[in-house]
């Protein structure tokens, strides 16, 4: 379900010719996430199979599983593979990132806000840089598992957006100011568990996490907004419109 929030995947079927395309969407990516879950499992399970048994040392950190199993187990040319595609992944993926980023705050906002940027381009490259650094300081400083760090980013796209998009483009009944109200829930939901968590004042329980609590207060917020403005419905967007009726 928080696949559909996520926003350097979404935002990528703008470029689709055909609205009717959409309809390969969930298959494509549940057989993409099935694909890499396993892959994920797989190696956990391998890496922990190969240290009991003595054939590779133990491990300084969980995230040098993938590579130690890489350079130590597999065919070299296997390894070579797998190291360029996740290089290419990571490229790939930090640079929708960033670019949405910098577009939100030097685009977005601004216009959500009644004003625009004087010189976008200019100030889209200086914002870049500026979030490419915060990026690395918090990735360096938090002392997190990489994995972890994804599940925080990944779940924090999943508590805001999943709402306003998995259920928005397809209920009718939804208003703006239930969008509004279930994104900035999320936002703040996650920002607050997160950080109380990191900074232990309370553990959650086996198998909670903080955005899973975000995105259930988020629909409920969604909901009940709805319900509460459904005087200010306004009309629905022809493209909107058609998107709903796929």
């Amino acid at each position: 379900m928080g696949s559909l929030g996520q926003p350097q995947a979404v935002h990528k079927y703008y470029m689709l010719r055909d609205p009717l395309q959409l309809k390969w969407y969930p298959l494509l990516k549940t057989v993409g996430l099935v694909l890499v879950l396993l892959l994920y499992f797989g190696v956990g399970i391998g890496v922990k199979a190969f240290i009991a048994g003595g054939k590779l040392p133990p491990l300084g950190s969980p995230d040098q599983a993938t590579p130690t199993l890489l350079l130590n187990v597999t065919p070299i040319v296997l390894a070579a593979l797998v190291f360029s595609g996740i290089a290419a992944a990571t490229m790939s993926a930090a640079n929708s990132f960033i670019n949405i980023g910098a577009a939100i705050v030097t685009h977005d906002l601004p216009i959500a806000f009644g004003r625009r940027v004087a010189n976008e381009l200019w100030w889209g490259r200086a914002i870049t840089v500026l979030i490419a650094i915060a990026a690395a300081i918090t990735a360096q400083r938090s002392g997190a598992m990489v994995a972890f760090l994804g599940i925080f980013g990944w779940g924090l796209f999943a508590s805001t957006l999943v709402p306003a998009l998995a259920v928005g483009l397809n209920w009718q009944g939804a208003t703006t100011s239930a969008a509004i109200s279930s994104i900035a829930t999320g936002l703040i939901v996650t920002l607050a568990l997160e950080t109380a968590s990191y900074l232990k004042m309370f553990t959650f329980p086996a198998g909670v996490t903080a955005s899973a609590v975000a995105m259930v207060a988020s629909f409920l917020v969604f909901f009940v907004v709805s319900w509460a403005s459904r005087s200010d419905r306004q009309p629905i967007a022809d493209d909107v419109k058609l998107v709903m009726e796929l």
